[in-house]
């Protein structure tokens, strides 16, 4: 072995051991992104190709997030080190909805469901579309996050009768659904009101409460609950004289907080 490999080496294993003894605190940034690449790229020195990674797209969260062609283009990386970019982005939500799974919490506010669904479908090229369900405390329901959709780069379709056929099933006595703009705009269309007008009037019925939409861009997401529109144009999802009409689905107690 001549010194320039022995130097990486020693160089490898230093970074390994800060990394094992004080975690991602312990590490620069572009350290971080040289550790996950050491284990696709053996016995280079790629602290080069990290630092390249941080000044092309600015953070270690759009390294993740970038395109995986056109990591494929980045001198330096091949199919391993971008198979394993992908892989760390797409164990990020994971990683929380199984976390979620084993231990309900409540997620009753709006900034708590921004932040459950950005972990969830940020960054995906593809248009998606996601419901949850809660119990009347704002839990989710154990399993209750479910993708009912993806698409083209620019729709999505929506089936009302399944959402309030999974909210049955569940048991839920609230759900939020959740969909992504690849293309960055996070306002919503007419296509995205008036799908979300359709929902609260078919969740009327069975004393279901649609308690919000949020639309998930790039670096924005849209709450129909927070700019109003639910208020403004649907009123609340769940009439007060719905009397006899609440079938197997629990009326909501606990209210999302704004």
């Amino acid at each position: 072995m001549n010194d320039k490999s022995s130097d990486n080496l020693g160089h490898r294993l230093r970074l390994r051991d800060r990394f094992l003894n004080g975690g991602v605190s312990a590490l620069a940034e572009y350290e971080i992104v040289e550790l996950v690449l050491m284990f696709a790229i053996p016995r280079k020195d790629v602290k080069p190709i990290a630092k390249k990674l941080i000044q092309k797209y600015g953070g270690l969260k759009q390294i993740l997030n970038a395109d995986k062609n056109e990591l494929m283009g980045i001198e330096g990386l091949g199919e391993h080190s971008v198979c394993l970019i992908k892989l760390m982005r797409d164990l990020i939500p994971l990683y929380h909805l199984q976390t979620l799974e084993k231990t309900p919490i409540e997620l009753d506010s709006v900034d708590k469901l921004i932040e459950f669904f950005r972990a969830r479908i940020e960054g995906i090229k593809n248009e998606v579309l996601e419901m949850a369900c809660f119990d009347s405390e704002l839990r989710l329901i154990e399993n209750g996050a479910i993708r009912l959709f993806e698409g083209s780069s620019n729709t999505a379709k929506a089936d009302i009768r399944r959402i309030i056929e999974i909210a049955i099933k569940f048991g839920a006595s609230s759900i939020v659904i959740a969909h992504n703009h690849p293309n960055g705009d996070a306002r919503p269309s007419y296509e995205d009101i008036a799908f979300t007008r359709k929902l609260s009037l078919a969740c009327r019925p069975i004393a279901l409460n649609f308690i919000e939409h949020l639309i998930v861009a790039k670096n924005a997401t849209f709450s129909f609950r927070r700019d109003g529109y639910f208020d403004s144009l649907y009123g609340t999802s769940v009439p007060e004289d719905c009397g006899d009409e609440i079938s197997n689905v629990a009326s909501p107690v606990k209210r999302l907080k704004i």
